[in-house]
């Protein structure tokens, strides 16, 4: 079978560009776009509700908001008006947050509750149920949504690394966007984590659309690229510091130097700090090259189970992620073929 495409835009487009990028990868065959859900950057459900007005086809949602920065009740009111905007085309993704939480004081606590009591919440509000329910991080009482959704049941996703969450994806989400795992025993290590929390739920693999989620920098130039990668590596593990375990699964280490600088979560540190990023760090959780070496790079990630590859593009100075989009899918995905 073909593999669909994806695509993660990040909130750092004036909403102009936004829908132009939109509008593009809509024309190239992605059908799916998620847009970052991050505190103090710009607006998800703006950006998202701008796209909804001005594209046709393409899947929209936030990839991905989270159970705690915005009451799951809201996010089902919201989403349910992004779904209304677009004539039934939103998505919900969902994840455990992290961008921006530090600068308002926010904690994520028992991740794999909050979520399996989010989608609960979520799902029996686009029922137009009247919901009241008393979990361990998400409550409500007497929420009813007060208009009548255009959908009753919108596809939820999650967004993840974690192993427990991956599990949970597997029983409750109708999707799942494996982050950043270019390693081949990774891939496989999440699929058999999905596979156990379906069957746990009665459910098969073939319930689930399983997506490969990369950031991918796609130029002739290979050293260029790899620098702008390493560069975005090291600032995405700085931001997601302490919680690196995901890194044994891709079989690397992180030197103790590296280490200290992102407990200082000091942005000034970052060249620094990219300069001590192991280049393996780089290569098992991005597509970063020439369109040939991106190919040999998924090729090898793929398994039978997989449905989906998503990329959030990057491009080297001087360039656009225009030319990254239409690379990727006018030129790696031919060569990938389909699924094995």
């Amino acid at each position: 079978m073909p593999l669909s495409m994806g695509v993660l835009l990040n909130a750092e487009y004036p909403a102009t560009q936004l829908v132009e990028l939109g509008q593009l990868c809509e024309s190239l065959g992605y059908d799916q776009l998620w847009y970052t859900d991050v505190r103090l950057l710009r607006d998800c459900y703006v950006g998202l509700a701008a796209l909804a007005l001005r594209t046709e086809r393409i899947h929209l949602g936030p990839g991905v908001t989270d159970p705690y920065s915005r009451h799951p009740a809201v996010t089902a009111a919201t989403i349910a008006t992004v779904d209304e905007l677009s004539g039934g085309r939103a998505l919900l993704g969902f994840g455990v947050g992290g961008g921006g939480f530090r600068e308002l004081g926010l904690s994520a606590p028992l991740p794999v509750a909050a979520l399996r009591e989010a989608v609960d919440v979520v799902r029996r509000l686009l029922r137009s149920e009247q919901v009241t329910a008393r979990g361990k991080v998400v409550s409500l009482t007497d929420g009813r949504i007060q208009f009548v959704p255009v959908r009753p049941r919108i596809p939820i996703y999650f967004a993840t690394h974690g192993a427990q969450v991956t599990k949970l994806a597997g029983e409750v989400a109708d999707g799942v966007l494996i982050a950043n795992t270019a390693l081949p025993a990774a891939v496989a290590f999440y699929v058999e984590q999905l596979r156990e929390g379906a069957t746990r739920a009665g459910r098969s693999l073939g319930d689930i659309d399983i997506s490969l989620r990369f950031e991918v920098c796609i130029d002739d130039d290979e050293d260029v690229a790899f620098g702008v990668m390493r560069r975005r590596v090291a600032q995405r593990l700085i931001n997601g510091y302490p919680r690196l375990e995901f890194l044994e699964r891709l079989e690397v280490a992180l030197p103790d130097a590296f280490l200290q600088l992102a407990a200082q979560k000091d942005a000034r540190e970052l060249d620094r700090a990219a300069a001590l990023l192991p280049a393996e760090v780089v290569e098992r959780t991005t597509l970063t090259g020439s369109v040939e070496r991106v190919t040999r790079q998924i090729r090898a990630a793929l398994t039978s189970d997989v449905t989906r590859l998503t990329i959030r593009p990057h491009a080297v100075p001087g360039g656009s992620v225009v030319s990254v989009l239409q690379a990727f899918a006018r030129e790696v995905m031919p060569r990938v073929g389909h699924r094995p």
